[in-house]
């Protein structure tokens, strides 16, 4: 049953993935052409300088990268699901309902986590390539919580969309909002040492996501 639920995501999220793959790519490509530019008309010192005095963050095209990935993936699983209320369809399998929610946003999870990693090594091979390790290692600090807002804005619209009552949509809306535009500080190492309790913070998204189906088994709104 669990490889039927596993088929069934990878059939909605396969055309998915490719364009966000391809979107993905096609960004670092863009910040790799620019740092060479910068290299070729103002000289690799420069650009030096820049990054480790002034501090200059050079990849910031990709900040609402992962947060985009989050929403684009809840919405290829869940719009589907809850489309003339087919998620009635879990509450019938020979799985608990809970189980093969939390099945589905597993696959999404590793979805998403499998295309910020992506992200992740391609900043870290275009900072390699012009920068010593240490600045690598900044950019992927100052990155991090980039990559850590795809959870809100993935398990925020997963809410919004199990969720029957319209105004916890909106709710659970502005909160998954609020939450990513706190992570969107295009400044280097800023989160450096809070990161580990926003990520412990978030990790509460998942049992939260199991109130909304449960409510919806039962016919609350």
């Amino acid at each position: 049953m669990y490889k039927a639920i596993v088929y069934k995501e990878w059939i909605k999220l396969r055309w998915f993935l490719l364009i966000m793959l391809g979107i993905t790519l096609a960004v670092h490509l863009k910040i790799f052409i620019m740092l060479r530019s910068a290299v070729v008309a103002k000289g690799a010192y420069h650009l030096w300088y820049m990054a480790a005095v002034k501090q200059a963050v050079f990849y910031g095209d990709i900040m609402w990268l992962a947060p985009f990935i989050g929403l684009v993936t809840a919405l290829a699983q869940f719009v589907p699901e809850t489309g003339k209320r087919r998620l009635r369809i879990l509450f019938h399998l020979p799985l608990p309902h809970d189980v093969s929610l939390v099945c589905m946003l597993v696959v999404g999870c590793l979805w998403v986590g499998g295309l910020c990693g992506v992200s992740a090594l391609c900043l870290a091979v275009t900072m390699g390539t012009y920068f010593p390790p240490e600045l690598v290692m900044s950019a992927l600090v100052t990155a991090a919580p980039w990559f850590l807002a795809s959870v809100p804005a993935y398990f925020g619209t997963v809410l919004a969309m199990v969720e029957t009552a319209w105004w916890r949509k909106v709710v659970y809306g502005v909160v998954a909002y609020g939450l990513v535009l706190l992570m969107m500080k295009e400044t280097m190492g800023f989160f450096e040492w809070s990161l580990g309790w926003y990520a412990l913070a978030f990790a509460l998204y998942l049992p939260t996501v199991l109130l909304p189906a449960h409510r919806f088994k039962r016919g609350i709104v």
